[in-house]
């Protein structure tokens, strides 16, 4: 394949991906025909056909291609390396990285995280961090009566919040920078999702007040 068959090649498919996600977004994968797709493409039905086998074809190639760049980047974290940036109040860099990479990609993941997104993809998210924390860390809590909590359960509430924040972030525009957002993720992942709001010191003040309190 010569240079500028190539070129060709990489434009129209970099055309169909962006065509597919606007109308994915406006009215959900089920109802967007190979029609409607070439047609907000500028991209003939014969072309289409080169490349893909239908729609769905489509999108799981380009699920495929953001999540082999998401696990790559997840795959770089080391968790018990994010303490000691929590601790110093600075963004751990993997962290960053992956949260520039959801930038990057910022068109996929506002619209698959949507409204009219796919419910598969952020499970397949959550699969992967999963092994990344047994791997890493679960491995060594206990997996009996003595552990304070369930593995399941604590492996349930970190990734479904962390992928909570990092929805909020897309969907609000991803207002705040990346090393900001590492350093939240980093700070509520080591003090807890209500401890991590207040400075330091404040909490002793405020747990009095609070309508309730940690077993212990």
């Amino acid at each position: 394949m010569d240079k500028t068959t190539d070129r060709r090649k990489i434009r129209t498919k970099r055309l169909l991906r962006k065509a597919l996600l606007e109308l994915m977004d406006e009215k959900g994968l089920d109802k967007v025909t190979v029609r409607d797709l070439t047609e907000r493409a500028e991209v003939n039905r014969g072309t289409f056909y080169l490349h893909y086998k239908d729609i769905y074809d489509l999108m799981d190639q380009i699920k495929k291609e953001i999540f082999d760049g998401l696990a790559a980047e997840m795959s770089k974290i080391v968790v018990s390396d994010i303490a000691k940036y929590a601790d110093k109040q600075v963004p751990y860099p993997p962290a960053v990285h992956l949260l520039q990479y959801f930038r990057k990609q910022y068109d996929f993941f506002r619209v698959i995280l949507g409204p009219n997104g796919d419910i598969a993809f952020p499970y397949q998210i959550r699969m992967f961090m999963a092994k990344q924390m047994h791997n890493q860390v679960l491995v060594h809590i206990p997996n009996d009566d003595s552990a304070l909590v369930p593995r399941d359960y604590l492996v349930a509430f970190i990734t479904s919040a962390q992928l909570g924040l990092l929805t909020h972030w897309i969907q609000s525009g991803m207002s705040l920078p990346e090393e900001k957002v590492a350093i939240i993720i980093a700070r509520i992942m080591y003090k807890g999702p209500i401890m991590a709001a207040f400075p330091e010191g404040l909490w002793s003040e405020a747990a009095p007040s609070a309508p309730f309190s940690y077993p212990r």
